[in-house]
C-alpha cells in the first residue's frame, strides 16, 4: 500500500492543477479532498494504532501543495507497516456516535489497505469521466514486484 500510494500522489501529481476539484457527480468528493482523505485516514489509523493525534495539513488543491504532503504520506504508511510487525490485540477506541468500540489491531491494518483501494478507484472513476487516464494497473503487486 504505501508504495503504491506514493505513486498515486506522484500520478496525480502530473495532471493540470483543475483535476483537484473535479467530480465524479454533484455531491460526491472531489480529486483534492480525497487526496486529503488519504492522509486523515492515515492519521486515524495511527491514532487507532499507536495513539498519535492528527495535525492540520492544507487543502489539497494543486500539484505542488500535493507533493509537499508526499512525505508525510511516506512517513504515516511506514507508521503503519511498523504497526503490523507488531503481535495482534485489541484496540479500542470512542467513536463519532461516542460509542467505545473494540477490534483488533490486525483488522485496523486491513481496513487501512482496503479503504486505500477503494479511494483509489474512485480516483481512477473520476479522472476517467473527465477525460484523464489513472490506470490503477500501474500500481498493483505485480508491478511493484517488477521494479524490486
Amino acid at each position: 500500500m504505501a508504495w503504491s500510494n506514493q505513486q498515486i500522489f506522484e500520478a496525480v501529481a502530473t495532471l493540470p492543477d483543475e483535476v483537484f476539484i473535479l467530480r465524479a457527480s454533484d455531491g460526491e468528493w472531489p480529486v483534492g479532498k480525497i487526496m486529503n482523505h488519504f492522509i486523515g485516514s492515515a492519521e486515524w489509523y495511527r491514532f487507532l494504532l499507536a495513539g498519535v493525534t492528527w495535525q492540520e495539513v492544507p487543502k489539497i488543491t494543486n500539484s505542488k501543495i500535493l507533493m509537499q504532503l508526499k512525505p508525510y504520506m511516506f512517513e504515516l504508511d511506514q507508521l503503519l507497516i511498523d504497526e503490523a510487525a507488531k503481535p495482534d490485540s485489541e484496540v479500542s477506541f470512542i467513536g463519532e456516535d461516542k460509542e467505545t468500540h473494540r477490534t483488533t489491531r490486525s483488522m485496523v491494518l486491513a481496513q487501512s489497505v482496503s479503504h486505500a483501494a477503494e479511494h483509489k478507484g474512485q480516483l481512477a472513476t473520476i479522472l476517467r469521466v473527465h477525460g484523464y487516464e489513472l490506470n490503477l494497473d500501474r500500481f498493483d503487486l505485480w508491478n511493484f514486484e517488477s521494479l524490486t
